[in-house]
């Protein structure tokens, strides 16, 4: 009998949890590490949510400004790292060294301030005027120089 209560308590606790565990997704499974991608422009707005924080970024290109959707760590990781709130906000100029979404080539998250569309990079490395260069997510893909 305890050894039928003790499955039935195992179960129960794998099917209460595994929306949880199975709601994240991995690197691998979202993001192409086989090259890095290098973009700069201007902030447009910072959310701080749950699992990952995002930075969106307009970048000019050949005659067009196109949004980027930056992922990065929680909030509670933001903060261990030394980071305020207001470490980088709109208006800043951005530099960052990541990995494409495997699908997204066209922008496929909306900027919640403005609704715009944004592709989606996974921003390894971080490059402010105030703080220099600095790892932001660090999968260890080890293409962006920092995030080794």
């Amino acid at each position: 009998m305890r050894i039928c209560a003790a499955v039935v308590l195992a179960m129960g606790v794998t099917v209460l949890s595994s929306g949880r565990i199975f709601a994240h997704h991995s690197f691998a499974g979202m993001f192409d590490d086989a090259v890095a991608v290098t973009l700069s422009g201007v902030v447009t707005s910072v959310e701080m949510v749950n699992p990952h924080s995002f930075i969106y970024l307009d970048v000019a290109t050949a005659g067009a400004t196109e949004r980027w959707a930056l992922e990065g760590p929680g909030p509670t990781q933001v903060y261990r790292r030394g980071f305020g709130a207001e470490f980088i906000k709109p208006g800043d100029g951005l530099t960052v060294c990541g990995y494409l979404a495997r699908a997204d080539v066209s922008p496929t998250k909306r900027e919640p301030a403005t609704g715009k569309p944004a592709r989606t990079l996974s921003a390894a490395v971080l490059s402010t005027v105030d703080r220099g260069r600095f790892a932001w997510s660090n999968y260890r893909q080890g293409k962006c120089g920092l995030d080794r």
